[in-house]
């Protein structure tokens, strides 16, 4: 290889940063085109990790640098969402079993993920949601999981409850995520108030309000509901359950609720 090439990789390189994935399109905009990235894979200076993406030869990247690349190279909106982000805010306890292990991710609106993404073992199992859940969700809250060196994006605390009620399927979801919501006191009013408001999904408006007012948090009373549109209907979201009145929603009977 050339000295100039070497040059032009020792440069692109300084600019990385270390532990993340280098897609094609971050390395063609700092002048490295497909067939010299095929040089810099044969010289040993990268690593081809799939299509369009490569790292640092002998760098260990996880899904977190994985990610990174995904927002920041690729622009996409994916973040972590649902019991993932609550879990890295310390949010959620006792995963259940088959949990411990998996990540998930979501996107705001139609967004399918690079293949180099699933077909590479990151060590985790990655779920990703691409579904219109909020309106305006570039207006709702996101906070940062710091990592060595960068950081990436996931859902805050209130918004992910709304993601982590939108997967529940089973009656097990449901136990699990209202043991969850005890914990959920420090909610911020305001914002509880602007995702009802953005909340696309009548069902997980229904569920968060009554699994709120159940277990009795202090920011309940600041909720107007005036402003959440609740749709019209009822909706069974427990089966077996009795109906809640003023929620129209199926919930758990006493002495119904599973050990979690």
């Amino acid at each position: 290889m050339s000295t100039l090439n070497k040059g032009k990789i020792n440069h692109v390189l300084q600019k990385a940063v270390s532990g993340t994935v280098l897609t094609m399109k971050w390395l063609a905009e700092r002048g490295v085109s497909k067939d010299l990235a095929r040089k810099y894979v044969a010289s040993g200076w990268l690593d081809r990790i799939g299509r369009g993406a490569y790292v640092r030869t002998g760098e260990t990247v996880t899904w977190e640098g994985a990610l990174f690349a995904l927002q920041t190279q690729l622009g996409m909106n994916v973040h972590v969402a649902g019991l993932s982000a609550l879990q890295f805010k310390g949010l959620a306890h006792y995963l259940p079993v088959g949990q411990e292990d998996k990540v998930l991710l979501f996107s705001d609106g139609v967004e399918r993920l690079p293949s180099w993404v699933s077909k590479k073992d990151w060590g985790v199992e990655l779920g990703h949601h691409s579904v219109q859940l909020f309106d305006d969700p570039e207006k709702l809250s996101v906070s940062d999981i710091p990592r060595q060196g960068f950081s990436v994006s996931a859902s805050s605390p209130e918004r992910a409850s709304f993601e982590l009620l939108y997967t529940c399927g089973n009656n097990a979801d449901f136990d699990y995520a209202l043991t969850l919501f005890k914990g959920f006191s420090s909610f911020r009013p305001a914002e509880v108030q602007k995702l009802l408001s953005a909340c696309r999904s009548v069902r997980v408006k229904r569920i968060f309000l009554w699994m709120a007012r159940e277990c009795s948090h202090p920011w309940v009373k600041y909720v107007d509901l005036t402003r959440v549109n609740l749709g019209g209907g009822k909706r069974v979201v427990y089966d077996g359950g009795m109906l809640d009145r003023k929620f129209q929603i199926t919930v758990p009977r006493e002495g119904q609720i599973a050990d979690v």
